[in-house]
């Protein structure tokens, strides 16, 4: 499958395909113990370790197997988290969808409005039929923003994780493209002003 060059813009956020200028950035967000708590692995020490992220995000992206977003500040240029979307089964349309955000700017509705962008992108220029997450129980924010986006729980995998010897759960969420059309005008489901109100620019597209 082949992925091209992927820019969303909403309101707030220009979301981008990371670069190798992005390390640092990247390295401050995943190095952050709060944004890392319920993450399946421990933060990063080092900023080598953000300098492999994004080389494996290019060439992962060069091969079509994921995609690791930028997700940037339209007032400040500052990049403040990332959307990802991996485990893609052309054949099937589906994928899994993961995101982050720094914790200095939580509580201010970016991530609600750069993942209402990934899922407007997913199903209306990918054309996948079905989008999955899976969390730590314990992440209720993540679980909010989930619901607010219409997914569903549809399972629970007993002690899937072990991180630093901590052994976790996780709990399983999917949302499929039939639910998202019927909910996709109301804003209370899906908080999705990224497909009214603001500009949609995206170049991207998914070929088996």
């Amino acid at each position: 499958m082949k992925f091209d060059t992927v820019h969303l813009e909403t309101e707030r956020v220009l979301i981008r395909l990371v670069k190798e200028s992005d390390s640092r950035s990247l390295y401050k967000i995943y190095s952050d113990p709060k944004a890392m708590e319920y993450w399946s692995s421990i933060p990063f020490e080092n900023e080598s370790q953000a300098t492999e992220l994004v080389k494996s995000a290019i060439n992962n992206f060069d091969s079509g197997s994921s995609l690791l977003l930028a997700i940037i500040l339209k007032e400040s240029g500052e990049l403040v988290g990332t959307l990802n979307l991996f485990n893609v089964y052309a054949e099937s349309k589906r994928a899994e969808v993961g995101y982050i955000l720094s914790s200095l700017f939580w509580r201010k509705g970016l991530m609600a409005e750069s993942f209402g962008a990934l899922i407007h992108f997913c199903f209306e220029h990918l054309k996948l039929n079905r989008l999955e997450a899976d969390i730590d129980p314990d992440n209720v924010a993540s679980s909010a923003l989930l619901k607010k986006h219409g997914f569903k729980v549809e399972g629970l995998l007993k002690e899937r994780w072990i991180v630093n010897g901590n052994i976790t759960d996780s709990e399983v969420y999917g949302l499929v493209k039939s639910s998202y059309n019927k909910q996709l005008n109301t804003d209370s489901a899906y908080g999705l002003t990224f497909c009214k109100n603001t500009q949609n620019n995206v170049s991207a597209n998914l070929t088996g």
